[in-house]
């Protein structure tokens, strides 16, 4: 029994000085815990017990133990139903879609945002089966660690080069560091961990495990503790569903990028964000950001008796309830860019019911919002294009999370919000207030179903409330939920507050607050007229028209790189190996390497990105591809492959090309 003892000490030491190297931050939070029990400040939950010749975890409360039978054999369990199946213990990294011959050629203008990896999709999944096994694990999850016994026996058998380590428990983690020697796995491959982290940090920690060899991310295989929460499960899923990627397209960033070359010299304002404005009109009135979450349908009568006493930033999708109530909007906000968020201005005059209206459009918003406008009217955000030196852009991924930024930006003191719930409607399951054009309404009864796939909208798991402990929300609300968390603390100022009136999920550095505990008699009645003009004022005068010459000439190096990049294109073209997958890997990842340190140029920076989201869905592909035993004739499976990667690459330059030279000749 000393001997037992002294090893698990000599194990626990270890392991504290493998993680005050490579891995501080988790063992300050280590350390900090470990005050916190010495003081007595935290009661401990656990005790370690060595029982018959093997270790068990006494919980103190109910005396059961968290194994209930020989840890051993439950590791040798747990190790015997990992395996090389694909479609075993199995996150897919992203979604695969297959489209007919025919709906290929017939794509609307959202689907068109993949539409050179879909051949390749079509490809892999017509010679691909999920029953085939792995040739190798190269990344593997832990979810859950008990006493952390069953991970180096996996890593005997699977051989994987990373690995996630995810437990919620601390003090169970804690209790670990005396059995799992992870000093010794992580001097044999990488370790990333997960310990004790909410919804957001862990989203963070998930980012960095999938950048990591973003090209063996097809499929991710997993232990899964029994012992432990499957609300893991979920964040995984939701990390997996809001990776940026997959978000926005390759296509997609590169319509973003293209986009705004249809309107700048064209005598519209662009707004400089590159600061916040100062003692602005915002700074010495309150401001209202009306969005359409469940909330604002819940409060219609208080915002109709009260919106005369804030300025009123409202999104599109607003739109046609405000109409209805009368409600003026002094600024509207629109990102979206593809056709369908036209539905927003269909049911009212927007020019008229506008007319004292200023228009904020974000760079890829539809050319079609434009012209229900005047030019005076309309104001212009940069997106990732940076064509205006220095101006700076807000970059979000929904129309709420951006227009509460950009209020932050315009100097507002007392924002408040309305409708930025940012989760479901907690009884009723709706997504949105009742006219937004993507309203779903999620089954309240199934929000615990632990679902099989990963989704977007569709599945729900719970996050921090902002009036409530929890509330269930979807990935595509918690992407914003995330922005908002690591945005609001870069931009916002300490004499800035927001409070935040809904019944959702709680962002970051906002104030909770009932809607009928503000104190509207504090705010005098506005002239929204005068108000017009001041906000025009405000903007023009942080706002420019025209491509300084600075600007047109990185422009013309921007278009210069373009064309650095296709000779790369032709060098790999000319000399791609065919003969086996792993010179064919080698070539292709050489190339990807090679573009991706242009990026670093900045001239060659945007154009870079687009390439690097397009192999974030190509590489995995075909890694997985030829990462199969049962796979027969390589060689003639990697030319196909390579003809379809081969010809979006230059596709992609091409187009981006044609559009700089274009610009420059006719406009600049």
């Amino acid at each position: 029994m000393e001997k037992i003892e002294t090893l698990a000490i000599e194990t626990y030491q270890n392991n504290v000085s493998y993680f005050t190297d490579k891995h501080p931050e988790l063992m300050k939070k280590l350390a900090t815990f470990d005050i916190a029990l010495e003081n007595g400040s935290y009661a401990p939950h656990y005790d370690l017990e060595y029982l018959k010749e093997y270790f068990d975890v006494k919980q103190l409360k109910t005396g059961h133990y968290l194994y209930s039978e020989n840890s051993k054999e439950i590791s040798k369990k747990l190790t015997k139903m990992t395996n090389f199946k694909k479609h075993s213990n199995t996150f897919e990294g992203f979604q695969i879609y297959n489209f007919s011959d025919e709906a290929l050629a017939n794509l609307d203008d959202k689907n068109q945002c993949l539409e050179g990896v879909y051949p390749l999709m079509n490809y892999y999944s017509q010679h691909a089966r999920q029953s085939d096994e792995m040739k190798v694990i190269a990344k593997f999850i832990f979810i859950g660690v008990g006493l952390g016994l069953h991970i180096p026996l996996i890593h005997k058998k699977v051989q994987a080069n990373e690995y996630l380590v995810i437990e919620d428990d601390l003090e169970l983690f804690r209790l670990s560091l005396f059995t799992t020697p992870y000093y010794e796995l992580g001097g044999e491959c990488e370790l990333f961990f997960c310990i004790a982290e909410d919804e957001n940090l862990f989203l963070q920690t998930m980012d960095l495990f999938l950048s990591n060899t973003f090209f063996n991310n097809r499929y991710l295989k997993y232990s899964y503790f029994p012992a432990h929460s499957d609300n893991k499960i979920k964040q995984i899923q939701n990390a997996l569903a809001t990776q940026s990627f997959t978000i926005f397209p390759y296509k997609t960033d590169l319509q973003k990028l293209l986009r705004p070359l249809e309107y700048i010299n064209d005598g519209y304002n662009v707004l400089n964000l590159s600061t916040h404005f100062t003692n602005s009109i915002f700074s010495k009135k309150p401001v209202l950001l009306i969005t359409a979450g469940p909330s604002l349908k819940k409060n219609l009568q208080w915002l109709k008796e009260n919106h005369q006493r804030f300025i009123l930033i409202a999104v599109s999708a607003t739109l046609n309830t405000l109409y209805k109530y009368d409600i003026t909007p002094d600024i509207v906000t629109h990102i979206d860019g593809f056709e369908t968020s036209l539905a927003h201005y269909d049911a009212l005059p927007a020019k008229d019911f506008l007319k004292h209206s200023i228009i904020v459009l974000g760079a890829f918003s539809p050319a079609k919002v434009r012209t229900m406008f005047s030019k005076e009217q309309i104001f212009y955000c940069e997106g990732s294009s940076n064509y205006f030196e220095g101006f700076g852009s807000i970059t979000a991924p929904c129309i709420g999370s951006f227009s509460l930024l950009l209020a932050l930006m315009l100097d507002t003191h007392e924002l408040y919000l309305l409708g930025l719930d940012l989760a479901v409607d907690q009884e009723t399951g709706s997504s949105h207030s009742d006219e937004h054009i993507y309203m779903q309404q999620k089954d309240m009864d199934k929000k615990e179903t632990l679902s099989s796939t990963i989704s977007f909208r569709d599945n729900l798991f719970p996050v921090q409330g902002n009036f409530q402990k929890n509330v269930y929300t979807t990935s595509g609300f918690h992407l914003s939920v995330q922005s908002l968390y690591l945005n609001i603390p870069r931009i916002k100022h300490e004499n800035q507050r927001i409070y935040n009136l809904n019944d959702g999920a709680k962002i970051h550095q906002a104030i909770a607050q009932n809607i009928n505990d503000v104190n509207v008699d504090a705010y005098k009645t506005l002239d929204k007229r005068e108000l017009f003009s001041a906000i025009h004022a405000e903007l023009t005068g942080h706002s420019t028209k025209q491509l300084s010459s600075d600007d047109i000439t990185s422009l013309k190096q921007q278009l210069v790189a373009a064309q650095k990049i296709k000779e790369h294109l032709t060098a790999y073209r000319d000399s791609v190996r065919h003969s086996h997958p792993d010179k064919y890997f080698s070539d292709l990842l050489e190339l990807a390497s090679t573009l991706l340190k242009q990026g670093r140029q900045g001239a060659a920076k945007s154009l870079v990105h687009i390439y690097y989201h397009f192999f974030k869905y190509v590489l995995p592909l075909a890694m997985d591809f030829f990462n199969t035993k049962e796979l027969k004739n390589e060689k003639i499976h990697i030319k196909k492959i390579d003809k379809i990667i081969q010809n979006e690459l230059f596709v992609i330059e091409e187009v981006y090309e044609k559009a700089l030279k274009s610009f420059i000749e006719k406009r600049c």
